[in-house]
């Protein structure tokens, strides 16, 4: 059976992005306007390329395309054997962060009345408060089970209403409701529901894993291994410094309580500054000081030694 030109076109346009680009990311264009796309385009020019089309014709152009290297074939295994070319989905080629990719998306993002057919993505809630409306509009309230009164003239809602749950789909009195409210409960995007990167996938939520992100839950677990080697009383290279620095403080104690000193610390010399009123001044000396020998502790490579089992606060002494 002949190919026609425009599937000829296709293949070569989607074949030729494919061997440009490293990263095809999937957007859902559900309720998007051809002119939000239109503007999503030009937005991303130099960055990325965005690619309608029939899934079946995507699949057939992406299956054809395994036979050429053992890349295509595990890109062919991921998209079309792991059923990923389904739905509204348009294919958006990039080699930016697709962070960055969701930053451009997250612009173009617009408001939208509730139509009728439409699932609601929310709950939407109609606000209590005066509506503005003629008191004949009671029924209509009364029909969808909101509770009102009459206030000057006026419709007036008493009682908060929750008309739409997720998944829920939008009837026509309350699409005409919220239209007489002027109220436009719904935001509609394209949404990025999946990256495939060099023969990996990723979904939307792996894009919250940022270097921020990343870097809190390595320091938190930093933290808690300090914690839990100092509350056991193992050392380690996380607890090591702040053992080290525990140990200076008992020293300073006991400089402060007897003629004792040592070369990071002269505590003579801070009796006779809390004497003369110079206290403020001498703590943070003193801190500075303490800070010192923790810092080459834990610069310095930790040393084995047979009285390791014995190591603790003590053991510095």
């Amino acid at each position: 059976m002949p190919v026609s030109a425009a599937k000829q076109a296709y293949s070569e346009k989607l074949n030729a992005l494919i061997d440009k680009y490293e990263k095809i990311i999937f957007v859902c264009v559900d309720n998007v306007r051809s002119q939000q796309l239109h503007d999503i385009r030009a937005d991303l020019r130099g960055k990325a390329e965005l690619l309608m089309g029939k899934n079946t014709l995507q699949k057939r152009i992406i299956a054809n395309k395994a036979d050429e290297s053992e890349a295509a074939a595990k890109m062919a295994a991921a998209l079309v054997d792991g059923n990923i070319m389904v739905g509204n989905r348009g294919l958006l080629f990039t080699n930016e962060d697709p962070a960055a990719i969701q930053e451009i998306l997250e612009k173009h993002r617009i408001q939208a009345p509730a139509k009728v057919g439409a699932i609601s993505p929310l709950d939407v809630e109609v606000p209590a408060g005066n509506t503005g409306m003629e008191p004949t509009m009671t029924s209509f309230f009364q029909a969808l089970g909101i509770q009102t009164k009459i206030a000057k003239g006026t419709v007036e809602i008493t009682v908060a209403k929750k008309v739409l749950s997720p998944g829920q789909k939008v009837d026509s009195s309350t699409a005409a409701l919220l239209q007489k409210m002027k109220i436009s409960p719904f935001w509609y995007k394209a949404e990025i529901e999946v990256i495939y990167d060099r023969g990996v996938l990723f979904t939307a939520e792996d894009l919250k894993m940022t270097d921020d992100v990343i870097e809190e839950a390595f320091l938190e677990g930093v933290s808690n291994v300090t914690a839990l080697s100092l509350g056991a009383g193992v050392p380690t290279e996380a607890s090591f410094p702040h053992l080290v620095l525990d140990a200076f403080k008992d020293l300073l104690a006991i400089s402060l309580e007897t003629e004792y000193t040592f070369e990071e610390f002269n505590g003579a010399q801070l009796k006779e500054d809390i004497k003369s009123g110079k206290a403020a001044a001498a703590a943070p000396a003193a801190g500075a000081a303490a800070a010192a020998p923790a810092a080459a502790a834990a610069a310095a490579p930790a040393e084995e030694s047979e009285e390791e089992d014995d190591f603790g606060m003590g053991g510095l002494f």
